[in-house]
């Protein structure tokens, strides 16, 4: 469970690389800027091509990185609107979870209380990826993205809770920017396309008993992103990103992208804006009858509330739901 080396030569090569736009640089040029000889930049290069990275040599024309399937901080960091969070990133090749991951470094740091964000792990596949109610998560290597980010919002426990569904506003949107695809969200919190799951979502808090206050939170998500050997009880129900052209590492960025967005710091504490009508908006509950799994009540989702609660409406009136699982009547269309 070793993380991606620091800066050397093919790390720094790496960086220039992805921050082109489809652009090409000389070697001449790299290894100016990098103060090293072109020798060097060939071998960095060389050594990139060996690990996956799919980078186009062309005589007097310079090196050009096109769209590849291997993640790094390098990568990621090319699309992030905030450069300096590329620092926060770790990439590994296999871990047990992103969220274990998470965790144990909450637990060995402290945490930097001026901003909320204090790590992103991200890996290439996990052996015990996990999601809600204690589902194990289907986690191949090189098919979807992985990735927890260890927040200290130094909000309440109730405060927290909204960072799920924010977490599957930004999903979403990430896939859209990426990729131009349009997903819906079933409450609570996963994330279909084309009537399939495409990612889950499991978050864990860390609670100080003195004051109740959420000291750490850790958000999961995976996301399937290419189509793998899935096992028997998976196939026809989750689906993937499969197409052209699918960048995980943009696809990461993009996530962090759209919930770092949503994040505004009032007196110390890290709160949510501007999700809860995006939530509303990318239902594929909303207008929809639904089953109540717990309770076998058949009912009308009419609305959601500011906390992310689903009202619906039964035979013995309104209520809302705060947590729980619920299957749709695919017969029935939006009203």
């Amino acid at each position: 469970m070793n993380p991606q080396p620091k800066h050397g030569t093919k790390e720094k090569v790496l960086e220039i690389l992805s921050k082109q736009n489809g652009g090409r640089v000389s070697g001449e040029e790299l290894a100016r800027s990098l103060g090293v000889s072109r020798a060097s930049v060939w071998k960095a290069v060389s050594a990139l091509k060996d690990e996956g990275y799919n980078i186009d040599a062309k005589r007097n024309a310079g090196y050009l990185l096109l769209p590849g399937n291997v993640l790094s901080r390098e990568m990621i960091g090319g699309f992030l609107r905030d450069p300096s969070i590329k620092e926060k990133i770790e990439v590994y090749s296999s871990v047990t979870s992103t969220n274990n991951v998470a965790k144990q470094y909450a637990a060995e740091h402290g945490g930097d209380r001026k901003d909320p964000l204090e790590k992103i792990i991200v890996a290439d596949s996990q052996t015990a990826g996990r999601g809600r109610r204690g589902r194990s998560f289907f986690s191949p290597p090189g098919s979807g993205v992985y990735m927890s980010l260890l927040l200290r919002p130094n909000v309440g426990a109730s405060d927290a809770v909204k960072f799920t569904t924010a977490a599957s506003v930004a999903v979403c949107e990430a896939v859209e920017n990426a990729f131009g695809l349009k997903p819906e969200i079933k409450w609570v919190n996963d994330v279909y396309l084309n009537s399939r799951k495409i990612c889950g979502i499991l978050t864990e808090a860390v609670t100080d008993i003195e004051t109740g206050d959420v000291d750490s939170l850790v958000i999961g998500i995976g996301v399937n992103v290419f189509k793998s050997d899935l096992p028997s009880e998976l196939q026809g129900v989750v689906g993937t990103l499969e197409g052209t052209d699918l960048d995980r590492n943009r696809l990461i960025a993009e996530i962090i992208n759209s919930l770092t967005a949503m994040l505004e710091i009032k007196e110390g504490r890290a709160l949510l804006k501007n999700y809860i009508n995006e939530y509303k908006r990318r239902s594929m509950v909303l207008g929809r009858n639904i089953k109540i799994l717990n309770t076998c009540e058949t009912a009308a989702a009419v609305d959601i509330d500011e906390n992310g609660g689903l009202i619906v409406r039964t035979a013995d009136g309104t209520k809302t739901l705060s947590s729980g699982e619920i299957s749709i009547r695919l017969d029935e269309r939006r009203g």
